[in-house]
């Protein structure tokens, strides 16, 4: 090769092929990195230190979860018994309200019972006593508070009071003849027992059992 083909080479790439200190060129280099990267390094095990370490991690994020799930189930437990305080709380409410005003559904419902409903002036009084007597019912009912069953009923000592006797030739004894005042229940606590007047079966000058008495 001459000068002038040497030179023309030089020309045509625009400048001198550059040599690293060990012989090799850039392009060289490159290519060997890059077959390099492809290689698998070789895993080495954990010292026993690390390991150790490794160990103490895990223990702590253990305890941690146990702590949150602990803490978790300690909320639901006082998120349950904050409803049911709650709840109890407007019960305890609900009753009271209902033992002050027993006493004026007792006088509205008189009065109502009492009225010449053929006298034209009160007509328009009964008329609006009722409609007020409807709407406290009303707001009873939805409070979950109900009248104690006990017009023509047996008499129940769990949510009956008698405040009279009658002897009667007909029916039974423990019939119920008369409910002076009713009675509320609240759910199925009873805030106040019907105050009713019961029957006493009397037959032939003694009292009717209902039983045989074995005489023939």
């Amino acid at each position: 090769m001459n000068e002038s083909d040497t030179d023309a080479g030089l020309e045509e790439s625009g400048q001198p092929e550059e040599e690293t200190p060990d012989g090799s060129t850039p392009e060289k280099d490159v290519g060997l990195a890059a077959e390099g990267a492809g290689e698998e390094i070789p895993w080495t095990p954990p010292s026993e230190e690390e390991h150790r370490a490794l160990l103490e991690i895990k223990e702590k994020a253990d305890s941690l979860v146990e702590e949150l799930l602990r803490a978790k189930a300690d909320f639901e437990n006082f998120k349950k018994q904050k409803t049911r305080q709650a709840a109890q709380d407007r019960d305890v409410a609900v009753r009271g309200f209902i033992e002050g005003l027993q006493h004026e559904i007792d006088n509205i419902e008189r009065a109502i019972e009492s009225a010449d409903e053929q006298q034209a002036e009160a007509g328009g009084v009964l008329e609006g006593v009722g409609l007020t007597h409807q709407m406290i019912i009303k707001l009873l009912e939805d409070n979950d508070v109900s009248v104690v069953e006990a017009e023509g009923r047996q008499f129940d000592p769990d949510f009956h009071e008698a405040v009279l006797e009658e002897e009667v030739a007909e029916g039974s004894t423990g019939d119920i003849l008369e409910v002076f005042e009713k009675g509320y229940l609240h759910g199925d606590i009873l805030i106040r027992p019907s105050r009713v007047k019961v029957a006493k079966r009397v037959d032939g000058g003694r009292e009717e059992t209902g039983a045989d008495d074995g005489e023939g």
